[in-house]
């Protein structure tokens, strides 16, 4: 009997779409169960807990991959088209959109991500690694202006964090919906430090 050939690609694929299948999970899980566990997120994918553990470890990991997922589709790989432009006003008006966007596309899931870091002290530091990267986006953005001023990405920092887009939708409209009032507003601080 000969041995059946074994198809990388296919268990690679299959792997593939286990994983997407758990973080599709993972984000219903947040958005409709009070507790977020592993054994809950293993039993809405259809997996064993072994699984979700064999992929991603443990449940900061789970998150960071939802994260990750969350990024993709709500189009943070458009940060790069801020650094394609010498000018400081073009580029910060991406970065504000860009953000406003992300923050409209997954509302919902950002506001639960966010209760869990407050609720799981320590466990969920890649938020704030993520706040990070932007506070160096916007950092760098400015020093190749020529403002290299801490106060200054500070105040951009506050405006375009979820937390303060969030607020200023209010319940009637979307982050999308204060776009002009969030770049107004990012221009201001420009102008007066510029």
């Amino acid at each position: 009997m000969t041995p059946r050939p074994y198809d990388l690609g296919r268990r690679a694929q299959a792997m593939d779409e286990r994983r997407a299948r758990i973080i599709a999970a993972a984000r219903q899980e947040l958005l409709t169960s009070p507790r977020f566990t592993l054994e809950a997120v293993a039993e809405r994918a259809a997996v064993s807990r072994v699984t979700v553990y064999a992929q991603f470890g443990d449940r900061h990991s789970l998150l960071e991959a939802i994260y990750d997922d969350l990024g993709v589709s709500g189009g943070l790989d458009r940060i790069p088209e801020a650094f394609a432009t010498s000018d400081l006003a073009a580029a910060l008006q991406v970065i504000v959109e860009v953000f406003c966007h992300f923050y409209a596309v997954h509302r919902d899931v950002i506001r639960r991500l966010n209760a869990l870091r407050v609720l799981s002290i320590g466990e969920f530091a890649g938020q704030g690694a993520r706040n990070e990267r932007r506070r160096q986006i916007l950092g760098t953005l400015l020093g190749r202006s020529g403002l290299d001023d801490g106060s200054l990405v500070d105040a951009l920092q506050a405006l375009t964090s979820f937390a303060f887009v969030d607020e200023l939708a209010g319940p009637e409209r979307t982050p999308d919906d204060v776009f002009d009032e969030v770049m107004k507003l990012v221009s201001s601080a420009i102008a007066e430090r510029g």
